[in-house]
């Protein structure tokens, strides 16, 4: 087999763990047999090795069971939410010495 990246014809036979969402489940496939270069590294996920994933998944998609959804926080958000609440922190301290202040006069 060639190499479909890099046009290698030394590709070996490995086992890998491949992982796909599919209908807002997230299937991790284990021993997965892949073609994968020696020169640059490529796998390759074949027409055989996917019509059998997917059949699982099919099998699996019939059954009630709980799906996993992978959410990531963007960063810029989650900073300026701090920025926010470390404002706000030190108005409320101001207000309450100030408070504190006009209540000992």
């Amino acid at each position: 087999m060639i190499c479909q990246k890099c046009g290698c014809d030394t590709v070996a036979e490995e086992t890998i763990s491949y992982q796909m969402e599919c209908r807002n489940h997230l299937f991790c496939f284990e021993d997965v047999p892949a073609p994968k270069c020696s020169e640059c590294g490529h796998v390759t996920i074949t027409q055989d090795a996917m019509g059998i994933m997917l059949a699982k998944i099919e099998q699996l998609s019939q059954k009630a069971t709980i799906s996993y959804h992978r959410c990531r926080w963007p960063k810029s958000q989650l900073l300026e939410e701090q920025a926010q609440q470390d404002v706000a922190t030190q108005v409320a301290v101001e207000l309450v010495e100030t408070i504190n202040k006009s209540a000992r006069k």
